[in-house]
């Protein structure tokens, strides 16, 4: 079963995804900022985050920064999910390491699909 952990500091969008990946068969995981999901990361090692850029604290690009530091986290597939439409966040997200960007609202079949094209591969 895969492990998701969702980083976001929206209680209704880290509960909204967490139903939707708990249907799909997901173990999901949630913090609700970035110095949380850090800690969890390391906790739990998934198999892939949803990360949110906007947070208190700790945004999410200094997050993704910190997690292709690490050795044992370097390698988890990491999606951007956010408001932001500049192209400057973009660029920064993918520069940083993330392997996709989903701008919300976020379609439930897109982000469901985009999930699956990171981790099954590792799950067969």
């Amino acid at each position: 079963m895969p492990k998701i952990l969702i980083v976001d500091d929206s209680s209704t969008n880290n509960l909204l995804l967490k139903y939707i990946f708990e249907e799909e068969g997901a173990d999901v995981f949630l913090a609700s900022n970035g110095i949380e999901g850090l800690t969890m990361a390391n906790k739990i090692k998934p198999d892939i985050i949803l990360l949110d850029i906007m947070m208190p604290h700790l945004d999410g690009f200094h997050v993704l920064s910190k997690l292709r530091e690490s050795a044992k986290l370097k390698k988890i597939p990491v999606i951007m999910i956010t408001a932001r439409r500049d192209s400057a966040s973009l660029k920064r997200a993918y520069q940083l390491g993330a392997v996709d960007y989903i701008m919300k609202p976020i379609g439930i079949t897109e982000i469901i699909e985009r999930v699956k094209f990171y981790i099954i591969p590792h799950h067969k």
